[in-house]
């Protein structure tokens, strides 16, 4: 028997320190007792994030299709590339 085994043995058989039976009654009712947070004066601040968001995401996606380059045939992953071994063997056979 491991360490650990020994402890969580003597764990399972020790006495707990208080009745755990109504805990979640508990801590919903600490819950509920919470005053209700209001999100209207929040929602002139979200609409500004998810704008922005959008906004910078767009532009991103302009200049990133802008710059992009097609692939030249000494690419490693192209479909076409000359130099790649399917295409020696199959020259060759």
């Amino acid at each position: 028997m491991t360490p650990l085994d020994r402890h969580l043995t003597a764990l399972a058989g020790a006495p707990t320190g208080r009745d755990l039976s109504g805990l979640d009654r508990e801590v919903w009712r600490m819950i509920d007792a919470r005053p209700a947070m209001s999100t209207r004066g929040l929602r002139p601040i979200q609409w500004a994030a998810v704008s922005a968001a959008l906004v910078v995401g767009v532009v991103t996606g302009t200049f990133a299709m802008a710059s992009f380059d097609r692939p030249s045939e000494m690419s490693v992953f192209s479909a076409h590339s000359p130099l790649a071994p399917s295409t020696l063997l199959a020259d060759h056979a």
